[in-house]
């Protein structure tokens, strides 16, 4: 992208509004004046379930569609990130070290069927 250029790159914006949306956190009334009545979160939240089965089957957090691809070309980047996305073997490394850690049986992962048990 060349400087002074007014074209804004579509994945930043996305990546920026899904932040702002993340971030907000909704408090019940009541947990503010009775902290102790507040629910306790399981160990993924789902908000972030999608992002740790994306992480598990694919090695990347965040999706990469034909619109980050694009905005990675514009900046004279590889389309896809040199991440485990790329490398499979690290992928492959990266699975057996969740698994043989007991991190994917903490969250309540079943990797046959590529779904939380919650």
């Amino acid at each position: 992208m060349v400087s002074g250029d007014s074209e804004k790159i579509k994945s930043w914006e996305r990546l920026f509004e899904a932040g702002l949306k993340v971030t907000a956190h909704n408090q019940a009334e009541d947990a503010k004046y009775y902290p102790l009545r507040k629910q306790f979160r399981p160990p993924a939240p789902n908000i972030a379930k999608a992002s740790l089965k994306r992480d598990f089957e694919v090695g990347l957090v965040y999706y990469v569609g034909d619109d980050v691809e694009q905005d990675r070309a514009l900046c004279g980047l590889d389309k896809k990130p040199p991440t485990a996305h790329v490398f499979k073997e690290a992928l492959e490394r990266k699975r057996k070290i969740l698994e043989e850690s007991g991190i994917m049986k903490e969250l309540g992962f079943d990797k046959k069927k590529g779904l939380f048990k919650y």
